[in-house]
Order: C-alpha cells, then sequence, then structure tokens
C-alpha cells in the first residue's frame, strides 16, 4: 500500500508516513476536524504511480491542495524541522506530481543534511513520505500552543493568528496577533493585537477548547497549526510536541 489515506493511518504508523503524516492520521481517527487528505508512504517514493495518485486526488474533491514534506524524524519531541522542507500550498492536479517529486528531493538539501547531521539523525529518520490535503479556503489562520512556551506555563494556552494562510507567519513575514487564554476557565487574559482583531473571542476560545482536547490525546504539551475557514469552521492543520519546553 503506498498511498495511505488519512482515516487508514495512526501514530504508530511513523515509519511509513512520516511524524506529520502519523499526527494527521491519528487525529483524523480520533476525530478532529482535519481536512482530509492521503499520504504517499516513505516505500513508495522510488517508483512514484501517477495513476494511482489521481485517482486518490480525485476521491478528495478538491480544486487545491497543499503538498508537503513527512520525514520519519520530523514533529518529534527531539526535532520539529520546521521551515527545514517543503511545503507547497495552492496546487491543481496538473503540478501535482511535479510538487510531489520536488517535495520529495527536498530531503537531500544542503540545509537539510545539515541540520539532520546537527541533530544526529540517521539515514533511517531522513526517509520521507509526501502529504497531499485539501486546502483550507482559510480567513485566518495561525498557531496555538497548549502551554505558554514564553514563560512555559502550562495553565495558559497562547494562540498567535493572522488573516489568511498561516504560511506568512511561519515565514515571518507578518507579525500575528497573540492571545493568552486560561487553560482551566478558557477566558482570555491578554490580548496583543496589530490592528484590528484578526478572530472573535468565540474562536479564541473554541480553539483553546480543542487545543485542551488534542493536549489530553497526546497526553502532551502540543504545537497546533489551524486555520478558520470562510464559513468559520476551525480546521487542525498539524500538532506536535512543543520542544522547548
Amino acid at each position: 500500500m503506498y498511498i495511505r489515506t488519512f482515516d487508514k493511518i495512526s501514530k504508530n504508523d511513523v515509519s511509513q508516513v512520516g511524524g506529520k503524516g502519523a499526527s494527521l492520521g491519528e487525529m483524523t481517527q480520533a476525530g478532529f476536524p482535519v481536512p482530509p487528505g492521503f499520504v504517499i508512504t516513505t516505500e513508495a517514493l522510488s517508483q512514484i504511480n501517477e495513476d494511482e495518485i489521481f485517482k486518490a486526488f480525485d476521491l478528495l474533491n478538491a480544486e487545491k491542495v497543499s503538498v508537503r514534506s513527512s520525514a520519519v524524524a520530523e514533529d518529534s519531541s527531539k526535532a520539529s524541522w520546521a521551515g527545514q522542507l517543503e511545503t507547497y500550498l495552492n496546487i491543481s492536479k496538473e503540478e501535482l506530481i511535479n510538487k510531489i517529486k520536488d517535495c520529495w528531493n527536498s530531503v537531500n538539501s544542503q540545509r537539510v543534511r545539515s541540520y539532520a547531521a546537527g541533530q544526529n539523525l540517521s539515514e533511517d529518520e531522513l526517509l520521507m513520505a509526501v502529504i497531499v490535503q485539501n486546502m483550507v479556503d482559510a480567513k485566518a489562520a495561525g498557531v496555538m500552543f497548549t502551554a505558554n512556551p514564553v514563560t512555559s506555563n502550562k495553565e495558559e494556552i497562547m494562540i498567535e493568528s493572522v488573516l489568511g494562510l498561516g504560511e506568512k507567519l511561519v515565514q515571518g513575514s507578518v507579525s500575528p496577533d497573540n492571545f493568552i487564554v486560561d487553560k482551566e476557565t478558557e477566558e482570555i487574559k491578554n490580548k496583543d493585537l496589530q490592528g484590528e482583531q484578526t478572530i472573535d473571542d468565540e474562536s479564541i476560545k473554541e480553539l483553546a477548547k480543542l487545543g485542551k482536547k488534542i493536549e489530553d490525546h497526546y497526553s502532551s504539551p502540543q504545537d497546533i497549526e489551524w486555520a478558520i475557514d470562510k464559513q468559520d469552521k476551525i480546521w487542525i492543520l498539524q500538532s506536535r510536541p512543543i520542544t522547548t519546553l
């Protein structure tokens, strides 16, 4: 099985689907709102079957998808890999195969090899899968930490939010709104706004609720990527252990 949909993946499948893929499958199976997608496994990439990939793409009923790397050591508790491997957004069916190959090849870049050497990662941990996932038409997006990463306070949730796609936040090209939420009461304790508030208070509390459930599921503080679509639905795009606590 070279292609696996999220609903057939759990956290035990890291060696086939990488850290990010395993997390998306685990959260899908646990009932969290994850946009549907599939993973081209670590075993498949030396022999990409285009027909199989197009068939899986068609089943998503999506015009555009994201194509993201998922290395075996990625998003583990010892290495976050943030920004090291390639991510492609708003990819059409016509571009899909090329972007999957580009994503796969990014593991061989000098930058990634240097990072891996610095983290003492083995060749096995550099094995890579590729995730293809429905794009969320996001009106706002960001990250949420279920423990405050600045103060290490585990009783606070920190949410950062920007308008549109969260990629601008990851790249550091825009400053986000910052919200601190009391984990127990879900009350908003602090707001640091860059202008008009990017998400309303109700969405902040809704996110905090979801964050608590995801932290409970994994039994450890999480660093979560999220997006809110034009219909105000919250989607969870990724969850990984917080490596800096």
